[in-house]
């Protein structure tokens, strides 16, 4: 099941970011009973991207992200990213488990364990507000987190994923704190699926 491209009509765009925004307000309701201190959410953009240029889309290939990876089945089977760039991830640890911001130096387990539960709850949150967008059934998988460049987080899952849409799925969003915001970078990569 291709994505149907919402580029091609305003009407149609203006519902995808309100699907959008919908997914992202349960996703911060979530976030805000897991966090140690007051954790806001919002869309800053909403779309759709050339599969084909993912790697650029984050930002420079070579910086260096945190992504929690969520393979999804379904009736538009894909994968589901969510990254930070390293430093942004840092403060999202920070933010989430109430430290003062600069206190996280490192990802290590305990760290990315509340990156992967971040991902958990924003990329299911997103996830189910296109499923109801698209009429489809969508399965998240339990959600795992990668630390790398990010072209190399993006080619991984384009090469696990074998054949994939032309359009992802691309949704910018926003995380703000007391002190700092930050943004991450929500990806569904569709699947090719083969007509019976």
């Amino acid at each position: 099941m291709a994505i149907p491209n919402p580029k091609k009509n305003d009407d149609a765009l203006s519902n995808f970011l309100t699907v959008a925004k919908s997914g992202v307000k349960k996703a911060g309701e979530s976030l805000r009973a897991m966090s140690a201190s007051a954790v806001r959410m919002e869309v800053i953009s909403a779309g759709i991207a050339p599969t084909a240029r993912l790697s650029e889309i984050g930002g420079n290939p070579e910086d260096l992200v945190v992504a929690a990876y969520i393979a999804v089945t379904g009736e538009m089977p894909g994968h589901a990213l969510l990254m930070f760039p390293f430093e942004s991830a840092l403060s999202l640890v920070d933010m989430i488990t109430g430290k003062q911001l600069g206190t996280t130096k490192h990802m290590d387990e305990m760290e990315a364990s509340v990156i992967q539960e971040v991902g958990n709850i924003v990329t299911s949150s997103y996830i189910n507000a296109f499923s109801d967008f698209y009429q489809c059934v969508l399965l998240p998988s339990p959600p795992s987190v990668a630390i790398d460049m990010a072209a190399a987080v993006v080619d991984s899952v384009l090469l696990s994923t074998g054949r994939f849409e032309e359009d992802t799925i691309s949704v910018m969003t926003k995380f703000a704190g007391a002190k700092r915001s930050l943004r991450g970078i929500f990806l569904y990569i569709p699947e090719i699926v083969n007509s019976p």
